[in-house]
Parts: structure tokens; sequence; C-alpha cells
């Protein structure tokens, strides 16, 4: 084997590691941004818990309310 094709499959080597890092590097940022995303929604699914149970509450308040006024106005 000649330098020329030595040196020719260090410079292949070091183009794959680098491609190789690179592409580490995405999947690192990915996987991140997957957990961001994952941590969003879980946070908006409790808040829309939080919402449903709120609107419930009012619901009940707000029915109460009619039939004590129903039964006022109908005596």
């Amino acid at each position: 084997m000649s330098e020329d094709q030595v040196w020719s499959i260090e410079v292949k080597l070091a183009r794959m590691e680098e491609r190789q890092v690179q592409l580490y590097n995405m999947v690192e940022t990915s996987l991140s941004k997957y957990g961001d995303v994952v941590n969003r929604v879980s946070a908006l699914e409790h808040f829309r818990t939080k919402a449903l149970a709120v609107a419930g509450i009012i619901g009940l308040i707000c029915s109460i309310a009619w039939d004590m006024l129903k039964n006022r106005l109908g005596n």
C-alpha cells in the first residue's frame, strides 16, 4: 500500500468520524427537544385537568343557584 492510499484512507476515516460526531449531536439534540415537548404536553394536560375541574365546580354552583332562583320565583 502506497503512502497516497494510506493518506486517502486516513482522510476518509477522519470524515467518517466527523459525520458520526455530527449524527450523535443531532440525535442528542433531537432527544432533548423530544423531552422538552413531552414535559410541555404533560404540563398542558395537567392544566387542562385543573381547568375542567374548575369548570365543573362553576357549573355546579350555577346549577344550584339557578334551581334556588327558580324555586324562589316559582313560590
